[in-house]
């Protein structure tokens, strides 16, 4: 069966929002589907990342089923206006792909954020008479509020309203998080139509070789250095740790905020700290596996604390003891793991201090590692979790689906 599948990240782009959908797409193909992916030019963090043709590593995506929208500003903005603009256009150009795509489709897949995207997706349903698939990976606009781009009330009431229509509207909606499940059920939408399918970790991935215990202790963060991280918190750590010097700090980073965490590193004389550009994300899983113990973070929001962020998963699928600046789901899982320690309070002194623990106690971080492979396995592997995608798709429209197969 056809299904056609919507959103705005995807293969070749980093970050776990593009390599979940490349992960779902592959199982519907797996599965006997022939999936349509309607995106966006790859543009997180930025454009120009993806003339290097490392980031192409896969080679068994036909570009053939790729249809790549090509929105005129492709630069990363915190500003509101020019923000929207993106996502507007972003939206304009998909619904006229929809519109002058003449194939007919069992399901339509599509996914959020930004809002818009999923929007696509229920023009996509009425044009298509076909059932769709939401997939929620961010609570937006709830996250506008939480970085702190907006607090207007003029601007955010119809979005807010625009989202409740957008849930109504969808047949099945997936979540990559159980924090979002109480929040999506108050919106009016039944708790039978909700799937939980988190982020996971490949078969392959599992093959990565964490490197033997050294005396030199490296602690990792990996990702975006963005709106959403107080990646700034690491920087006041390192400095209290700058006379540990058998800690060293690696940072595996880029987004909005990465120039300006370059250059305090540079302004505060932080030798202590290693910073590596951009990767694929085989490479920086092997980062991770070199490493001792990762650090997490999560600016201080209610609308961060129903997030479960994909480098946790990653980090304790490589066995890295984990140190967490965060609070709500993400540090629930945390501790439920047993995969490190939390500050709630995003406290500098709590994290130092977890950080020179662990770093004096081999034996506790590698324990902590190995719960944290443990919890990965039960809970966010792949070839366990697509059982869940499945189900939601046969719960879409089976009359739909029947005539189709």
């Amino acid at each position: 069966m056809n299904v056609l599948m919507i959103c705005q990240n995807f293969y070749p782009e980093i970050g776990s929002a593009a390599n979940r959908m490349k992960n779902i797409f592959k199982r519907m193909e797996q599965q006997g589907s022939e999936v349509h992916v309607l995106t966006s030019e790859p543009l997180y963090p930025t454009a120009e990342l993806y003339t290097d043709a490392m980031f192409w590593d896969e080679p068994s995506l036909d570009a053939a089923k790729i249809t790549r929208i090509q929105p005129r500003d492709l630069r990363a903005t915190t500003n509101l206006w020019r923000r929207l603009r993106l996502f507007i256009e972003q939206f304009v150009l998909a619904v006229q792909e929809v519109r002058h795509d003449t194939k007919q489709y069992a399901y339509i897949y599509a996914t959020t954020p930004s809002i818009f995207m999923g929007l696509v997706g229920v023009v996509a349903k009425h044009l298509k008479k076909a059932p769709l698939i939401l997939d929620v990976r961010d609570l937006w606009p709830e996250s506008l509020v939480g970085v702190g781009i907006t607090k207007s009330r003029l601007l955010l009431a119809p979005l807010y309203w625009l989202e409740k229509w957008m849930y109504r509207q969808a047949d099945q909606i997936v979540i990559n998080s159980e924090g979002f499940r109480s929040y999506i059920e108050k919106k009016g939408i039944a708790p039978e139509k909700i799937h939980y399918i988190p982020n996971s970790i490949e078969e392959n991935e599992w093959l990565i070789k964490r490197r033997k215990v050294s005396e030199q202790v490296r602690v990792v963060y990996t990702g975006n250095i963005g709106l959403a991280q107080d990646v700034f918190l690491l920087l006041d750590v390192a400095e209290q740790l700058k006379e540990d010097k058998h800690i060293e700090f690696h940072v595996v980073g880029y987004g909005y905020h990465k120039e300006k965490f370059e250059a305090h590193v540079l302004e505060r004389g932080l030798t202590n700290i290693h910073f590596m550009n951009a990767m694929p994300r085989w490479d920086a899983l092997k980062q991770l596996a070199k490493s001792d113990i990762a650090f997490a973070t999560l600016v201080e929001s209610t609308a961060f604390d129903t997030v479960t962020p994909g480098k946790i998963i990653d980090y304790m699928a490589m066995g890295c003891a984990i140190v967490g600046a965060v609070s709500g789901h993400a540090a629930k899982v945390i501790e439920d793991a047993g995969a490190g320690f939390v500050s709630r309070e995003r406290s500098r002194e709590k994290v130092v201090e977890h950080i020179r623990y662990l770093a004096e106690h081999p034996e506790a971080r590698s324990a902590m590692g190995q719960s944290g492979v443990k919890y990965v396995q039960a809970h966010f592997d792949w070839e366990q979790n697509q059982e869940r995608l499945f189900e939601a798709i046969r719960q879409t429209d089976l009359r739909v689906l029947g005539v189709s197969k």
